[in-house]
């Protein structure tokens, strides 16, 4: 019989790495657990148990009911070969190896339940009785588990349809590199919050979309690859690009696409990326999903999510296209993300590394920019409209956030006439020098007066312009107050201070403490957060440890005690092992009645005689085999 007594022993001797680990893959109630019994109870309990089953796919199913039949005709516990033997026809397994078996046995095991004897196991009694009671849930009785065979997979994708299938992926690919690109520069400009509940506030959502211009119900796609390839990340609540976006943007377009695709592919869980590389030229449509519902019976609705999931992006990258994998994701699958990298740069358009400069200030690409100039153009100007062909728009405001970055005059000049395919147009050369000159009117500085509870300064010659921003009403929130005519001072922080005005279009540039202009970046990057030191698990798991030592450091006595206790509630009958006064040790077969006075009393079932046996003499029990 294995039951709450094996397992607790198993739990109590695992070391406690292993224990948060084998713990960490199942869900049990924790309340009311004081030991390694009521922990077994709580791992054995029926609703924990059938959470652990319904995640498991059909072939381990068949494993688990493997063991309960053998436990039915006499065997406790079996090795991997009979469970291969005893699956060899069964439908739902195609006829595992010993290997596939003991792989299969060794994930129970780990998921706590199956008990491990030696080379052989066997099904915990309270797995078997839960597998017996599905068919009164509405799931499939055990025979059924490992009767049904798969559903049979579509035929591959036609070449015919896979010319299409090519040429629509390579557009997707395309796009969602683009649309990725455009959330980091968002982002980057300002931040996403992230509501309590999850999902973004939808008037982030709709300023996202307008960005990118595309619908508000691409935006959660558009962010779960991006936050999967470790592009943005979350801080306090706000979503912000990560220190890896910046390089990710100076990549070449076929690369960023492999480490969309990368990610999306490690990500994959392992079952599902067994099942992908099975069906890496057939369709992933209804078929995928049929094949899915029959190999989780339990859990169809949770598997089906994750499928749902992990396909709705795979059609947004360009892996697949109308439910069937592309050229570029049949690579992808089959040899990795740099063969698909290399099949799919072949359906996007060439990038180009000159532009139209035109005399209304905007900036025409005849192509899809290179990504390093691409990156650099955004910060001299602000797009206008995105497409294959491009539209950028130089102001004043933009080339001063450029220098305040650390840009200057020649630099400007010396990058624009680099790219321009109609130099520098007058207008443009005489809005850079006026950038240039007007640069710095406006000063900000730390004020560090903690008197007065102000942070930041504001100054300027130009009484006519600091008057301007002193009633302007956009620039309210920083309650600016003159404290001389040349001076306005807020409570704010420099660089709120800074970037407030330089939105509103003042030629402001900042001031350290020494009162040399610096140059600011608006790019603020999500911050690495390190784990907690504890977690619930290990708080658990110190308490049972401390719960087991006694006054003197002795713990055994107590245990023998408590497995007695359950086996007396649950009638079992267990083989004791004492030691006698002569060195000896005699094994006992016995049904225990009470255990108190530090003695255990019990009836001796070979002998049929009521024996009283010093808990200080018994060396081990187990329960017996029935």
């Amino acid at each position: 019989m294995t039951n709450t007594l094996a397992l607790a022993a198993r739990l109590r001797e695992l070391p406690d790495d292993a224990l948060a680990e084998v713990l960490a893959s199942r869900v049990f109630r924790r309340t009311g657990v004081t030991d390694f019994f009521d922990l077994a109870d709580a791992l054995l309990d029926r609703e924990s148990l059938q959470r652990a089953l319904s995640a498991l796919d059909r072939p381990r199913l068949a494993v688990l009911v493997t063991l309960g039949r053998a436990s039915g005709s006499g065997a406790v516990a079996v090795d991997p070969a009979s469970v291969a033997a005893a699956l060899a026809d069964a439908p739902a397994t195609a006829g595992p190896t010993p290997e596939v078996a003991r792989a299969a046995l060794s994930s129970l095991e780990d998921l706590l339940l199956v008990h491990p004897e030696g080379t052989t196991f066997a099904a915990y009694e309270a797995v078997r009785e839960q597998l017996a009671s599905w068919p009164a849930l509405g799931l499939p009785a055990p025979d059924a588990l490992v009767a049904t065979p798969a559903p049979p997979a579509l035929a591959p994708v036609p070449d015919t349809e896979r010319r299409f299938t090519d040429r629509l992926a390579g557009e997707r690919a395309f796009e969602a590199v683009a649309s990725v690109s455009e959330l980091l520069a968002e982002l980057t400009r300002e931040g996403a919050r992230e509501l309590q509940k999850g999902g973004l506030a939808l008037p982030a959502s709709k300023r996202i979309a307008g960005a990118l211009a595309v619908d508000v119900a691409v935006v959660p796609t558009v962010l779960s690859v991006a936050h999967r390839a470790g592009l943005i990340a979350l801080d306090d609540g706000l979503w912000l690009p990560t220190d890896a976006a910046a390089a990710w943007q100076h990549e070449p377009t076929a690369q960023r696409w492999r480490d969309l695709a990368r990610s999306w592919q490690d990500a994959l869980p392992d079952d599902l990326r067994s099942i992908l590389a099975s069906r890496s030229r057939a369709v992933w449509g209804d078929s995928l999903r049929d094949h899915v519902a029959w190999l989780y019976p339990a859990g169809r609705e949770a598997a089906q999510e994750r499928v749902t999931a992990y396909t709705r992006d795979a059609e947004w990258l360009g892996i697949t296209a109308g439910h069937a994998p592309s050229t570029a994701g049949t690579a992808l699958v089959e040899h990795g993300p740099d063969a698909a990298a290399t099949v799919i740069g072949a359906q996007f358009p060439a990038e180009v590394d000159r532009v139209y400069l035109q005399h209304d200030l905007t900036v025409v690409s005849p192509g899809p920019l290179e990504p390093a100039i691409d990156a650099r153009l955004r910060g001299l100007a602000d797009v206008e409209s995105r497409a294959l062909a491009a539209t950028f728009r130089v102001s004043a405001a933009s080339l001063n956030r450029a220098i305040a970055a650390g840009e200057t005059a020649e630099s400007i000049r010396k990058f624009l006439s680099g790219i321009s395919l109609t130099g520098v147009p007058q207008p443009l050369d005489y809005l850079i020098s006026d950038a240039a000159a007007r640069y710095g009117r406006v000063r900000v500085s730390e004020t560090g007066d903690a008197e007065s509870r102000t942070r930041a300064a504001i100054v300027s010659d130009d009484l006519e312009l600091l008057t301007t921003i002193e009633v302007d009403q956009t620039l309210g929130p920083l309650a600016l107050t003159r404290v001389a005519p040349e001076r306005l001072e807020s409570r704010f922080a420099r660089d709120v201070v800074f970037w407030a005005l330089s939105d509103a279009r003042y030629p402001v540039a900042a001031e350290d403490a020494a009162g040399t202009v610096v140059s600011l970046r608006r790019h603020r990057v999500a911050r690495a957060t390190s784990p907690r030191a504890g977690s619930p698990l290990t708080e658990l798991i110190a308490r049972l440890r401390e719960a087991e030592v006694t006054e003197d450091g002795t713990t055994q006595e107590q245990w023998l005690a408590r497995q007695l206790d359950l086996a007396i509630r649950a009638k079992q009958t267990l083989i004791v092992q004492v030691a006698m006064p002569d060195g000896r040790l005699v094994e006992y077969l016995l049904e225990p009645t009470g255990v108190g006075g530090g003695r255990l009393r019990g009836r001796d079932r070979a002998a049929d005689i009521e024996r009283t046996l010093p808990l200080s003499s018994v060396q081990g029990i187990r329960p017996a085999e029935e």
